[in-house]
């Protein structure tokens, strides 16, 4: 089975690029309103202990450092570390960058009040059970795990409207897809596929309560131009509709918040 940090290894010089796409600027505006909707929702602390899991080349490091939260990031990949300690020596602010797996969290017990998990490091995981349960470990209680997954019925969707049959019985089956860019790695990786039941499922196994699960994106496939236009004003719809039950299968990627209860 091929490891997401060995590809993410070959691709750091390349990663931060994708994001300049309308989509993806779209994407990150999207989860940034979804966080913060989720951290207003419980009253959190106005600076608040953070761990990033996944942190990449550290997009939501500066995100949260930028907020004035005490941050600490934990990413495998060590080109996407070398590229993300460039960025923390810019914002000049105190950041503990680890290298580590997120089914092996060398920290203390109750330590965070936020766990984030973006860019689908659940379903990039070797053992997402794994991964999740040491999240709900280091979390505080009431402390909030905030992240995303990829959505099996995208997937599905994919295979089928290009009349991959054999593709989409297989994705049924084992709710699981081999992924990456063969045109910048030869390297490839499986993604761990959910549905909304299936993440729900897992996150209350854990031990999490109070669940939201939304879609991101659920509407589109966007113009490019239109995207770029009225980017605020389409972030605004999505935000409103993420949630709705109907549209959360059909988004790329499952947004999900899940709380640490506060008493056992």
């Amino acid at each position: 089975m091929g490891r997401s940090w060995d590809y993410y290894d070959d691709i750091a010089h390349l990663y931060d690029s994708q994001y300049e796409e309308p989509y993806w600027k779209l994407y990150q505006i999207l989860t940034e309103r979804l966080i913060e909707r989720s951290i207003d929702r419980y009253k959190m602390p106005a600076t608040l202990d953070v761990l990033d899991l996944g942190s990449g080349t550290g997009i939501w490091m500066e995100y949260f450092v930028e907020r004035g939260d005490r941050v600490t990031c934990l990413e495998p990949s060590k080109n996407m570390i070398e590229m993300m300690q460039i960025k923390a020596q810019a914002l000049e602010k105190e950041v503990n960058i680890i290298s580590g797996i997120c089914e092996q969290l060398p920290m203390d017990h109750d330590t965070y009040d936020l766990v984030n998990a973006q860019g689908d490091v659940f379903s990039y995981a070797l053992k997402p059970t794994e991964g999740l349960s040491e999240a709900y470990r280091v979390l505080k209680a009431g402390g909030l795990l905030i992240g995303s997954v990829d959505s099996l019925y995208a997937f599905l969707n994919d295979s089928i409207s290009v009349g991959d049959f054999n593709a989409f019985k297989q994705l049924l089956k084992d709710k699981k897809s081999r992924i990456g860019n063969n045109e910048i790695s030869r390297r490839m990786f499986d993604t761990t596929l959910f549905t909304p039941d299936d993440l729900q499922t897992l996150l209350k196994k854990v031990g999490f309560e109070e669940i939201e699960i939304a879609g991101k994106v659920v509407f589109g496939p966007y113009e490019e131009e239109v995207i770029i236009d009225q980017m605020d004003l389409i972030a605004e719809f999505e935000e409103q509709h993420a949630f709705t039950k109907e549209l959360i299968g059909k988004a790329e990627h499952l947004h999900f918040s899940a709380r640490k209860p506060l008493y056992k």
